[in-house]
């Protein structure tokens, strides 16, 4: 079955963005009154074998005041003329209340190639009594247009319908086995979703692009490039044709709140926490010559707060190499090899609640230890469904607390009785201890550390319910040392009871 889709276009604040949302009705894509918000192609599913896509705006950079994302608006067409290109169907959208303007004029012409699969569709009509110029849009050259109000869904339901008939017929299938029925479709494969994160220009879109082999994403020096999370397939082949499947997930460079500078960086980072709580891993891109950076950190906690397992991707690793190919080397270190050392250092203290997090040394420009990063990806995303053994968890636990034990404000010793496994993805263990009064978070990153280790499965995280037993109903006598006990549990008393009634019965 041949995937077909259906194209998006139009000059920037037309309502793209809005009419992509209506139309598969959930907030995908970020909408805002600010031109340029979409950068990156964003894709939906609309039906089976049918995509829809939300362009970039068209003419970015000829927009007054945008006239410095000139590089950006290179990228942004370029997408767009792919798009227009692949499409079965393309929705060219204006601003009906504005009119037909010289932007809307010039990316006509350029559509004029493709008349034949263009719809216009003519947006901003809220109420039918909206006056506009209807033959000022015709002289465009178009024979099917539309009129709709994508912000209060005039018009959606019938565009939809519209375009649900251009989904590519499911063909039966004969059956295999006996038992099976004909036509029935084969289960959609699952794939886990592989989240990118970084703080702005870190290289989050270039690692996509190079996994992808294409350049799907926009790359930019400009930072902020990204602005909605966009989700694309990944079938990743390694050098022994082993692949790797995963829904690849870019996101927005995450910054610090108080330095978020507009509603559309709120959304576009609220988006990327959302992808991160969907996230099964998370790959967190430092930079190799910045180090990790306290927004790095946030970053990390951030995502094990949330439970994820997380892999810490170095990049740019190849301009570390070059500083000591030349004589320009790095202050500090003879080699490349020291300065790694070091590196690896640095993120395992600075990110030690992490419970050691795989470091994968890559470049993105380059594609150094790409499928490196994938196999420990896939390594640990396999692990997360485990169940560990009960016994072999309570003697790793014995051996742990023999190595370092809490002990709380008294003195008394942390005593763990029993402990069992409750849960996965992340992974949850039940503690059933004498006193939860020592417990603090130290000890649990100590126990997360050593789980790790043992396991094997470092970068997963792991969480510890502790629960306090009641004490036990004897008691040390005071300064006798000798124990005491209850009417009911004095073993004495029980034994003379029992015999006692042994005797009266057997007289």
């Amino acid at each position: 079955m041949q995937n077909k889709t259906i194209a998006i276009v139009g000059r920037p604040n037309v309502g793209k963005s809005r009419l992509f949302n209506a139309l598969v009705k959930k907030r995908v894509a970020i909408v805002h009154d600010q031109p340029g918000v979409t950068r990156d192609a964003n894709t939906v599913e609309l039906a089976k074998g049918l995509t829809l896509v939300d362009t970039g705006g068209w003419g970015l950079g000829k927009i007054k005041g945008m006239e410095k994302e000139a590089v950006l608006a290179v990228a942004v067409e370029e997408q767009v003329n792919i798009a227009i290109e692949a499409a079965e169907k393309i929705l060219m959208v204006v601003d009906g209340r504005m009119g037909a303007t010289s932007l809307d004029e010039q990316i006509a012409r350029k559509l004029r190639p493709y008349k034949d699969k263009v719809t216009l569709i003519i947006n901003k009509i809220d109420q039918s009594d909206t006056k506009f110029d209807e033959g000022d849009f015709l002289r465009m050259g178009f024979t099917s247009w539309q009129v709709v109000s994508a912000e209060h869904d005039r018009g959606i339901e019938g565009l939809r319908n519209t375009l649900l008939k251009l989904a590519p017929k499911i063909e039966k299938t004969e059956k295999k086995k006996d038992g099976e029925d004909k036509g029935e479709e084969p289960a959609k494969e699952k794939r886990p979703m592989l989240t990118i994160v970084g703080r702005p220009n870190v290289g989050k879109s270039s690692l996509v692009n190079a996994l992808l082999k294409q350049n799907k994403v926009i790359v930019s020096p400009i930072s902020g490039t990204t602005r909605d999370p966009v989700a694309i397939d990944l079938d990743f082949e390694g050098k022994k044709g082993t692949v790797y499947k995963f829904k690849l997930v870019d996101t927005a460079g995450l910054r610090h709140r108080t330095k978020v500078g507009s509603s559309v960086e709120v959304f576009s980072q609220m988006r990327t926490r959302e992808s991160i709580e969907k996230a099964d891993v998370c790959i967190l891109i430092v930079d190799a010559l910045d180090g990790v950076t306290s927004q790095d950190k946030m970053l990390a906690g951030e995502i094990q707060k949330l439970g994820k397992t997380l892999v810490v991707a170095v990049n740019k690793w190849d301009l570390a190499a070059e500083r000591f190919e030349g004589e320009n080397k790095i202050e500090g270190f003879e080699t490349l090899q020291d300065f790694e050392a070091e590196c690896r250092n640095n993120i395992e203290s600075t990110l030690f609640f992490t419970a050691g997090a795989p470091i994968i040394f890559i470049s993105a420009q380059k594609q150094t230890n790409l499928e490196k990063l994938l196999k420990e990806t896939a390594k640990l995303e396999a692990q997360q469904d485990e169940m560990f053994s009960t016994p072999e968890v309570n003697k790793l636990l014995s051996k742990l607390l023999w190595k370092n034990s809490p002990r709380n404000a008294t003195g008394k010793f942390f005593k763990i009785y029993y402990a069992t496994q409750t849960g996965k993805r992340p992974y949850y263990f039940r503690l059933f201890c004498n006193q939860q009064e020592g417990v603090n978070d130290s000890f649990r990153r100590y126990l997360a550390r050593g789980f790790a280790e043992h396991f094997e499965c470092g970068g997963v995280p792991f969480f510890f319910h502790f629960v306090s037993k009641p004490e036990p109903k004897w008691k040390e006598a005071k300064g006798e040392g000798k124990k005491t006990y209850s009417k009911s549990t004095d073993p004495k008393r029980n034994g003379v009871e029992k015999k006692k009634g042994h005797e009266a019965r057997s007289r």
